[in-house]
């Protein structure tokens, strides 16, 4: 269809809304309450438009173009409109930028500036009969920090909470003078069913919503002669971690992160994908035992990697508990290598060892605070936290050379780091259960089916002439649909991935900001890349690996490799 925009011709062979077209003729059109995966609210009313004939403006986001339509994104009404609009959020909103840590990618901030629109002529002065206060601060919840006074109310956040993860712990309460976002009956998030995935503070454009940043007691750690402090890197922050830096969505910085972590004064790097590799020896080894009914635990065996699918379960689904695989997430078995076997290496007592995981969600914060595994890793950053503490550094991260992971605990597979996209956990298992159940090589080691850019992936293979049927989801109300499946027996599964977050790590809670389907895929090619490079492609074949049990946990699923790599999971009430 023919569409005048802004005085220029487009031909449009889709359906589609003003803000999708724009953006396809290279055109931004601001918007706080859009998220491209959820239906159009037009709460936020910034994206309005002009269109010829209509009297009164219209949200971009929620209004199809049509045949001849003709709009203007840029007229005088339309910029009065936005401004007025702006001011009026502004108003709304606790003005202590300098004490926010999303200045840089402050949505609110930006749209101020490309409006010019240093004053605002509205003021909201509170008082004690509204909830506009500076002192009803959340920060419950161990991953992150809810502050009203800084919220604008666009609703993005309950939108996410509600539709892409089907959780429903926020919500729109109160009247009046008293609106605001936040749990019902005035919880606080952490007695809610919050799974902690972060996906409300990534997607907040302003900082209402923050992680919980532990970069203090890092820095403190690093600057204690006493102290030995490790880093261990997450699969997905090798190819997000360049963005914090202006460089293009999906460049490969592994190399560049152990010489920023030396610079900032870790002791050692270790890299996470090699708990990866230890996580799927032990994960292959429960499925075939499950397989072959050696096990009490039932059939299909979920994983178990993800912290927030894993919570959920012990929220709201109870009785799929004995169907969770027993592992623990990666970098908690890598944490507890590193306060054992590492601590006797360097003969250094695991008390004096510091351990600081970078990952790219927060609800890993939120993983190492369960007290069953509290103090095998002591902190947990976000990728935009390294990137805050490489920028407070002065270090100029593009132009780093490359270096190297440590030993004993810094050689991965391929199949590592495939764990940072969806789909990527089932692959890596799949490669090392199938060698380990026939004794032959897998003929081809790459699942079409499971690297498809889609959160419902299903796929089978024949183990000694057994089929085994899998899948791979991603999103927690994705995750919800399969269960629902499962339960009215519409489909039969042997072994389900599940990922809380849109596409796996690569699009989790602490990832770069801004975040979006282009950008997450960019990553996910990069993390395949990093696969199809790597001389090792299976977890089984990492000499590290080898070296680790024939010295120490002897084989997959022994007594000493059950009390550190495998844990329990309980129901959780409130």
């Amino acid at each position: 269809m023919r569409v005048i925009i802004n005085e220029l011709d487009y031909e449009f062979n889709e359906k589609l809304t003003i803000l999708d077209a724009a953006k396809k003729v290279g055109i931004e059109i601001p918007t706080f309450c859009y998220h491209e995966k959820l239906e159009p609210r037009a709460a936020c009313r910034l994206c309005v438009v002009e269109v010829v004939g209509r009297e009164n403006l219209l949200t971009a986001c929620s209004t199809y173009i049509q045949e001849g339509m003709v709009i203007n994104t840029n007229s005088q009404k339309v910029i009065q409109a936005r401004k007025t609009n702006l001011a009026l959020l502004i108003s709304d909103h606790q003005s202590d930028c300098l004490l926010c840590n999303k200045m840089i990618d402050c949505k609110l901030l930006a749209y101020a500036n490309e409006l010019n629109l240093s004053i605002t002529p509205y003021y909201n002065v509170p008082d004690e009969k509204t909830s506009y206060s500076f002192t009803k601060i959340d920060d419950s919840s161990p991953a992150f920090i809810k502050n009203p006074s800084r919220c604008i109310k666009c609703g993005l956040c309950v939108q996410v909470c509600d539709q892409l993860q089907d959780i429903d712990c926020i919500d729109y309460r109160n009247k009046g003078g008293n609106f605001e976002v936040g749990p019902a009956f005035n919880k606080t998030i952490i007695q809610t069913n919050c799974t902690h995935c972060g996906q409300c503070v990534i997607n907040c454009p302003t900082c209402a919503l923050e992680e919980k940043s532990d970069i203090d007691n890092v820095l403190k750690a690093i600057n204690d002669k006493k102290k030995i402090v490790i880093a261990q890197v997450a699969p997905s922050i090798r190819v997000s971690l360049g963005e914090e830096f202006g460089m293009p969505f999906g460049t490969i910085v592994t190399g560049k992160i152990p010489t920023a972590l030396k610079m900032l004064g870790f002791d050692y790097i270790f890299d996470t994908e090699l708990g990866a590799d230890l996580t799927i020896i032990e994960e292959a080894n429960e499925l075939l035992e499950r397989l072959s009914n050696k096990s009490n635990n039932p059939l299909p065996m979920f994983t178990s990697c993800c912290p927030s699918w894993v919570k959920m379960v012990e929220d709201s689904y109870h009785f799929l508990i004995p169907n969770l695989s027993t592992c623990k997430s990666p970098h908690q078995m890598l944490g507890s290598i590193v306060k054992t076997y590492f601590s006797e290496v360097i003969g250094i007592d695991s008390k004096n060892i510091v351990l600081v995981s970078i990952m790219p969600c927060l609800s890993k914060k939120f993983d190492i605070a369960r007290p069953e595994v509290k103090g095998q890793v002591d902190y947990s950053l976000t990728t935009r936290e390294l990137g805050r503490m490489i920028r407070g550094a002065g270090i100029n991260f593009p132009i780093l050379l490359d270096s190297l992971f440590d030993n004993p605990l810094g050689r991965s597979s391929g199949a590592g780091t495939l764990f940072g996209s969806s789909g990527g956990v089932m692959e890596a298992s799949l490669r090392t259960a199938y060698e380990s159940a026939t004794g032959k090589p897998l003929e081809k080691i790459e699942f079409k089916e499971l690297r498809q850019f889609t959160q419902s992936k299903y796929g089978e293979i024949n183990l000694n002439e057994k089929l085994l049927r899998f899948a791979s989801i991603n999103t927690l109300s994705k995750a919800k649909e399969l269960i629902e499946m499962i339960l009215s027996k519409k489909i039969e599964l042997d072994f389900v991935e599940i990922m809380a977050c849109p596409h796996g790590c690569i699009g989790g809670g602490g990832q770069p900001i801004p975040s979006s389907e282009e950008i997450i895929l960019a990553r996910a090619k990069a993390i395949y890349q990093n696969d199809s490079k790597n001389p090792i492609r299976k977890c089984h074949e990492n000499p590290q690996i080898k070296k680790l049990y024939s010295e120490y946990l002897k084989k997959p699923g022994s007594e000493i490799a059950h009390n550190l790599l495998h844990t329990k999971y309980y129901k959780r009430t409130y």
